[in-house]
């Protein structure tokens, strides 16, 4: 586990007078935070500003996390530089998987926390849930051994929409609630095969989802869905705002003709 240092250091006290007016954190279930070693988060994604605040609720705590990020977010000006600095790891998606999350790997197996989204994007579940996970969070846990912590969030899509990007909410004391539930029990799963094991995997992939599902569930009062909603089969806003995305470029290249 990596302590708050350089860049992240300098990155901590650039943020203290903007995220300690802004942003309040509800939290339960601290006590499931490993006080050493690496360990997998795994959060379910409901708006660009997750890890911003995630990272700060860490850097609190004296933990730096390394979150996986597109590579090409990398190359943006000024942007780039500081996620670099902040050691964010780099995933290039035209690689094969395996490549993709060696540099996590590495990192896990280094003792240092990295966290990790597995809904792969935003959530396009028409009611916020998680949505379907994608494999790589138990491909990590079944290659590594480390500890899985799934944590459960709400109040991120209030402060900045998934279908509206450019408007943030900046006034004082906007809530954020976190749990983090006991760790994920994978340890049946775990076998010299690792994540080659897809059997396994799919089983792992489906317990760190449901447990991860169940604390949103517990955050907003209510059950969560039986079934993960799919986004390869389904609709959703996000389908109906993309649409409305690409009707509004056409009617505008089409006045440029």
């Amino acid at each position: 586990m990596s302590p708050v240092s350089g860049f992240y250091a300098f990155a901590k006290g650039v943020l203290t007078p903007l995220m300690t007016p802004w942003v309040t954190f509800t939290v339960t279930g601290e006590e499931n935070l490993p006080s050493e070693g690496g360990y997998l988060l795994v959060s379910n994604h409901l708006s660009n500003v997750d890890p911003l605040c995630l990272c700060w609720y860490f850097m609190k705590r004296d933990t730096a996390v390394r979150f996986l990020a597109k590579k090409s977010m990398f190359s943006v000006p000024v942007f780039g530089w500081i996620i670099a600095g902040m050691g964010l790891i780099p995933v290039n998606r035209d690689s094969d998987p395996a490549a993709v999350l060696a540099p996590a790997r590495a990192a896990l197996e280094g003792g240092e926390v990295v966290g990790i989204y597995p809904e792969g994007t935003l959530t396009r579940d028409p009611e916020e849930w998680p949505m379907q996970f994608k494999s790589g969070a138990a491909r990590l846990a079944l290659d590594t051994g480390v500890p899985v912590i799934p944590l459960s969030q709400w109040g991120a899509q209030e402060i900045m929409s998934a279908y509206n990007s450019k408007k943030i909410d900046m006034r004082p004391g906007r809530p954020l609630s976190y749990h983090f539930g006991a760790p994920v029990d994978l340890s049946d799963l775990i076998g010299p095969q690792g994540s080659a094991d897809h059997e396994a995997v799919n089983e792992g992939t489906r317990r760190i989802s449901e447990a991860v599902r169940a604390g949103v569930g517990q955050l907003r009062g209510m059950s969560a869905p039986e079934t993960p909603w799919d986004p390869a089969t389904q609709a959703g806003p996000w389908w109906e705002w993309e649409q409305a995305k690409r009707a509004k470029k056409a009617r505008k290249a089409k006045k440029r003709r």
